[in-house]
């Protein structure tokens, strides 16, 4: 347990030592991190979004993959409503599931979060630089009131 402080102190997260080290225990116990999401959803302090973006990115699965970063994005290009977390926002997630492509699901993921970080930014989005501005439901409701 020591071993586990020693690396994840510097990153704030010393009260997920415990979780760590059974999430640990578990997948050696299981010869390997499994490839279901519902097996992924067992582990030990994994949640939906864990589970889905460890299935995209390192499985290559096609699965609907959606955090608080990337919710402001699909929200904010479907229309949709933000009033419960991204967690737990089963229409999000509906349509996030629409939206995801069949194939090349881990560059869509990491598309969705670099342009969150760029350019669909919270407060003032850069819709005068977004490739998708033009069938954006929050740049088209904010062009047609300005």
């Amino acid at each position: 347990m020591d071993s586990i402080l020693s690396v994840i102190r510097p990153l704030g997260l010393v009260r997920r030592a415990e979780t760590l080290k059974a999430l640990a225990t578990e997948i050696v116990a299981l010869g390997g991190v499994p490839a279901s999401l519902e097996d992924l959803l067992g582990l030990p302090g994994v949640g939906l979004y864990a589970a889905s973006a460890t299935r995209a990115v390192a499985f290559e699965r096609r699965q609907a993959t959606v955090d608080g970063v990337t919710a402001r994005v699909y929200r904010r290009y479907f229309g949709l409503d933000d009033a419960l977390p991204a967690s737990a926002d089963r229409d999000l997630w509906s349509v996030v599931d629409r939206a995801t492509p069949r194939t090349g699901v881990r560059e869509w993921n990491w598309s969705v979060l670099d342009l969150a970080a760029t350019v669909c930014l919270p407060g003032r989005p850069r819709c005068e630089i977004c490739p998708l501005a033009s069938d954006c439901r929050w740049s088209v409701d904010m062009h047609a009131a300005g």
